[in-house]
């Protein structure tokens, strides 16, 4: 006796022909006889691998690798066939037990450990995975992974900005009615409120005897219909148009154009390989019966290789329909690519397929789908650096009647599991789409099984909120060479902006863009330095957001840009944090680049330093700690070649606040303790 279950694997070339002809299998699994000896187990489950049985390797290799915990070769099989259920958290839990344990002798325990945390949405942590595996790669000689490992960790850092910056679309599970258990597949939206669909309907796992001179006859995947009830969809039963109840029907589309359906057929040979074909249906005459469904024959379909998922168009460019769909045909880029085709009706043959382009990648390209109305082209794939395994993504014909890069639909649309069937109505707002992200009905774990969701496009709501910046300035004659250093951040894509804007008067006026971070930073000769930052990323869309800016004269000292002779004056990148006393690097910078060339040009001048603290701690304290700082910039500049007899050093501690160190309001005023802890130079000209 067996029983079965449905899943779809992740990417394999193993299993590249048996799993994703058509984004489902039936999985025939045994129960698994624990008395055999771990020899035995071992061979069943390597037969079962080696067959597409995934869940008979996996409930092998778990009670192996339960009775022997050291042996790590079927602890890493065992990983493999968890990553193949599409279980990640197992998964990467074994991939990591691995690594442990012997991490040299099965490098790519490390790889698949990060690719199933990010398949967990845990991008930071599987970017670290990733970028650690880069550095032993070259040691591999493996031209895939190579190829694939920068894509992997890109499609992390996409995961981050997708995750942080969602579009505005609302999903949600289509309803039990239509998911149950085993995999969904191909929802295709004949309107509004009518829905055809693939799936198994069993709602229980059941046990089949398929090794008897008779055995049970299987259940075959069918195609159903579904209707919009009150708002919830609900299964009607089977759309007998298509289905043959003796084959596993696989994915379809209607042209509206031709008023045909285009599916596909898949048919598992006695090695365990499933290959699916085209049929075309079509009636006997205007809106007359359909006829039998007609294979579509070479080159459309091949011996030996798949074509199935279906979807068509009308090219504006020739005028006629094509057909697109997915196969593994030697000619393509690797694994399954995008192909087209067309009916020449004079000639009566369908041309020769060409391949989908720039849409293709050396991995995985699947389940297109062309919205008409928009002239757009969908599909997933995983071979565009995708932020989970298979992304949908769109592309666009130019000008030139070429496709442009593929972008991707973020999330929701996408997660970090897979998704695919992407599909849309006329009006673009409302759609389909098909996944195995948490949330579904499944029978194992929760990312086994895929299921339908559908969605709705929210109207992007306009931004419009402007800046209103005021300097605050109790001294308004000294403008004149007043500067605001203006950055700007976008938060999606990194991309930074700087300008610099002369202030004219005490107000300035900015508008802002969604999702970016600005820093506002106003710096004059004799003024304390300030800064804003504004985020709009959570920020509500309003008319005017008003911020401030303070200037604060320095009543004692002349912040400089250059040293001065006979007048105090302070470097601006000699500064300190509470209670540091050492000189940092921009501080080093600052005596390198100005003052000692400065003294060095001026060898008969003498220099004066003289170091504060904010008023924090006891007066004693503060006096030994500004002289500490008085002292390390003597020694800095003895240790420059300037002669210890020109210069002179005191420590003033508290006693010389040049800045507020609260505010009026008794509140602590951190920038006014950060001007006091400073120190100044006194340059006293030889006479």
């Amino acid at each position: 006796m067996v029983a079965f279950n449905t899943f779809r694997p992740g990417i394999s070339k193993i299993f590249l022909s048996f799993m994703l002809c058509a984004f489902f299998h039936l999985s025939i699994f045994a129960q698994v006889d624990k008395d055999l000896s771990q020899k035995k187990k071992k061979d069943r489950a390597k037969y079962a691998m080696e067959t597409g049985d995934v869940y008979t390797a996996l409930f092998y290799y778990e009670d192996i690798t339960k009775q022997d915990p050291k042996d790590i070769e079927s602890r890493f099989k065992l990983a493999e066939a968890y990553r193949l259920a599409r279980n990640y958290k197992m998964a990467a839990e074994s991939y990591a037990m691995v690594c442990d344990q012997a991490g040299t002798s099965y490098p790519t325990a490390l790889y698949y450990k990060g690719l199933m945390l990010k398949m967990q949405g845990k991008y930071e942590d599987a970017k670290k995975c990733l970028v650690e595996f880069r550095k032993v790669l070259k040691d591999l000689n493996d031209k895939n992974l190579s190829k694939l490992i920068n894509k992997e960790i890109a499609g992390c850092d996409s995961g981050m900005v997708y995750r942080d910056f969602p579009e505005n679309t609302d999903l949600q599970n289509a309803g039990k009615s239509v998911n149950q258990p085993h995999t969904e597949f191909s929802p295709f939206l004949l309107d509004s409120m009518n829905m055809l669909f693939g799936s198994l309907r069993e709602d229980s796992l059941r046990y089949y005897d398929v090794e008897s001179e008779h055995p049970d006859k299987q259940p075959m995947r069918q195609i159903h219909k579904a209707e919009k009830v009150n708002g919830q969809w609900k299964d009607k039963g089977l759309f007998d148009i298509l289905n043959d109840p003796n084959v596993d029907m696989g994915n379809f589309v209607y042209s509206p154009y031709t008023d045909k359906y285009y599916f596909s057929k898949c048919f598992k040979d006695e090695k365990g390989k499933v290959t699916c074909k085209l049929y075309l249906k079509e009636r006997e005459k205007a809106k007359g019966p359909w006829k039998d469904a007609v294979e579509l024959p070479s080159p459309v379909n091949m011996d030996g290789y798949t074509s199935t998922q279906p979807t068509v168009m009308y090219d504006t460019l020739t005028k006629r329909e094509l057909l697109y769909f997915v196969s593994d045909r030697a000619e393509g880029k690797g694994g399954l690519d995008i192909w087209y085709t067309s009916y020449n009706a004079k000639k009566q043959e369908w041309t020769d397929p060409k391949n989908g382009g720039i849409m293709n990648t050396t991995e995985t390209e699947c389940t297109p789908f062309y919205h008409i109305p928009t002239q757009t082209f969908y599909f997933s794939s995983d071979g565009h650096g995708s932020a989970g395994g298979l992304d949908v993504y769109k592309t666009f014909r130019d000008k030139e009647g070429r496709y442009v890069k593929p972008q991707n639909l973020s999330f929701p649309i996408n997660s970090p599991q897979d998704d695919l069937h992407f599909m849309l109505e006329k009006s673009g707002k409302n759609g389909v789409v098909v996944s195995n992200r948490p949330g579904g009905t499944p029978f194992f774990h929760e990312t086994c099984c895929d299921d339908i969701f559908t969605f709705h496009i929210n109207e992007a709501k306009p931004f419009n909120c402007t800046l209103e910046l005021a300097i605050a300035d109790p001294d308004t004659a000294r403008n004149k060479s007043r500067l605001l250093r203006v950055t700007s951040i976008d938060m999606k894509t990194k991309q930074e902006k700087k300008d610099t804007i002369r202030l004219k008067d005490n107000k300035f006026v900015l508008p802002l863009t969604k999702n970016h971070q600005y820093t506002f930073k106003i710096d004059q000769n004799g003024y304390q330095k300030d800064s804003l930052v504004v985020e709009t990323r959570d920020m509500a869309s309003s008319d005017i957001i008003k911020r401030e800016l303070s200037l604060r004269p320095v009543e004692v000292e002349i912040i400089a840009e250059k040293p001065i002779e006979d007048k105090p004056f302070v470097l601006k990148d000699v500064t300190y944090g509470s209670d540091e006393f050492t000189l940092n690097e921009d501080a080093k910078a600052a005596l390198d680049s100005m003052l000692i060339p400065f003294l060095k040009l001026h060898p008969k001048d003498r220099i004066k330093i003289g170091s504060h603290t904010d008023d924090q701690g006891a007066h004693k304290y503060n006096i030994n700690l500004s002289q500490k700082r008085a002292d390390n910039v003597v020694k800095y500049l003895i240790s420059k070649g300037i002669e210890a007899s020109r210069i002179s050093a005191k420590g003033y501690g508290e006693t010389k606040p040049i800045a507020p160190n609260q505010n009026n309001d008794g509140t602590d005023n951190a920038i006014g303790r950060a001007i006091n802890r400073r120190t100044e130079f006194l340059l006293e000209k030889a006479k």
